[in-house]
């Protein structure tokens, strides 16, 4: 009886383990590698989002800020969209002594979204003569929070789980941001063309999705921050050519 219990935890370990090698990510040379081009466009009139008040030092910050949740450009070109690779297993080395910027600049965290790779440095800057407090939280858990009283103070952080990351500031309600944290390098931001640029992918069939945080005021939370309804993350198969471009476009209404 013993025996057959120790057969049973020993192939429910194996099972488990399995699963997290499975997605574990294996770097390494990338030989004949391949780029994905993606395009991110709106379709239709883009809806005009209210403003966002500002709470406190409104004679830095202005009294209030024009939402980024939505931000379209010239032929709606969708800004700060990530794209990204999912699941992928084996590729490219990750730079592991890479650095992020985030810099608070007139009260807006700037860029409003980026991506990192778990593990490597996060630079949060605050350019502004008050006191900022950023506040990370990933997947509902708090994992950074720090404030910065001095103008062009850094504080350098590295995010070790992946998923979505919320970005807040505890002393201005109006500022809002996000980091993605990756296990794999295959990821980025859309520019304000709409476009984002994933390379080196080893040649095969990918999924690429692309992740938007939604526009759609659901109400605000008790601080007064917005509230969105959940973020789109559309989805599609592309397979990279040895040494070629494959150019993927998605359409948000």
């Amino acid at each position: 009886m013993k025996r057959f219990l120790c057969r049973i935890i020993m192939t429910v370990f194996i099972f488990i383990l399995g699963i997290s090698i499975g997605y574990a990510y294996d770097e390494g040379e990338v030989k004949d590698g391949g780029q994905i081009i993606g395009h991110v466009k709106f379709t239709g009139n883009p809806p005009k989002l209210a403003p966002i008040k500002v709470n406190k030092n409104q004679d830095l910050c202005g009294d209030e800020k024009a939402s980024e949740a939505l931000v379209v450009g010239k032929d709606g070109a969708m800004r700060f969209a990530v794209g990204y690779l999912d699941k992928i297993e084996k590729g490219k080395k990750i730079e592991r002594q890479k650095q992020t910027d985030l810099d608070q600049k007139k009260c807006l965290f700037a860029p409003h979204v980026v991506t990192v790779v778990k593990g490597t440095e996060l630079a949060i800057i605050n350019s502004d003569p008050v006191l900022h407090n950023i506040n990370i939280e990933v997947e509902g858990i708090q994992r950074l929070n720090k404030g910065q009283p001095k103008q062009n103070q850094v504080v350098v952080g590295k995010l070790r789980h992946v998923g979505q990351g919320n970005i807040t500031c505890d002393s201005h309600t109006h500022m809002r941001g996000y980091v993605h944290i990756f296990d794999h390098p295959y990821h980025a931001v859309s520019d304000d063309t709409g476009s984002f640029t994933i390379d080196n992918i080893p040649p095969g069939k990918y999924t690429l999705k692309v992740w938007h945080e939604s526009w759609k005021v659901t109400g605000n939370d008790d601080d007064g921050r917005p509230l969105y309804d959940k973020p789109i993350v559309l989805t599609k198969e592309v397979d990279v050519p040895a040494k070629g471009i494959a150019h993927v476009n998605f359409e948000l209404k």
